[in-house]
């Protein structure tokens, strides 16, 4: 089956520029991430060599490869969005019959790394804490800019 359609949501020149910008996600996040969730981006990534950078996989194919549940494979997904790894392209269903997602695996980023830095080495003199691990990152940097 030709999946000449992904074409169009080609993230990446080649299979190489695709792998280095899943190293530097990995180097960035990597204890950020569970067993399964790097495994999830090296899946997605062995699947996206034809068009680089995204695949077409049923959660349950990932599933089933990886010896993981399905559900794991959701929350994964959710987590790997949220972090600016792989982005989910929305498709329309086939004859009302829900089919295999479209992911995209996305560049890496450095300047958000750079800005973290920033606000890392500005704060070595003084010790800031955020009041909750669920207050977004922006909030994390406002509360230790008043720290100064």
């Amino acid at each position: 089956m030709a999946f000449e359609y992904l074409a169009q949501y080609i993230t990446f020149d080649s299979v190489a520029d695709m792998d280095k910008n899943v190293e530097d996600h990995m180097a960035v996040h990597y204890y950020d991430l569970t067993e399964s969730e790097r495994a999830i981006i090296y899946k997605l990534a062995s699947h996206s060599l034809e068009h680089a950078g995204v695949c077409h996989l049923k959660a349950s194919t990932i599933a089933a490869a990886l010896e993981i549940s399905t559900k794991t494979v959701y929350q994964s997904m959710k987590k790997l969005t949220e972090l600016g790894i792989i982005e989910k392209v929305p498709s329309t269903k086939l004859n009302g019959i829900k089919g295999a997602s479209i992911y995209r695996i996305l560049p890496y980023v450095p300047s958000s790394v750079s800005q973290r830095e920033t606000v890392d080495e500005a704060s070595n003199d003084a010790v800031c804490h955020p009041q909750s691990e669920n207050q977004p990152s922006s909030s994390f940097t406002i509360s230790c800019t008043r720290c100064h």
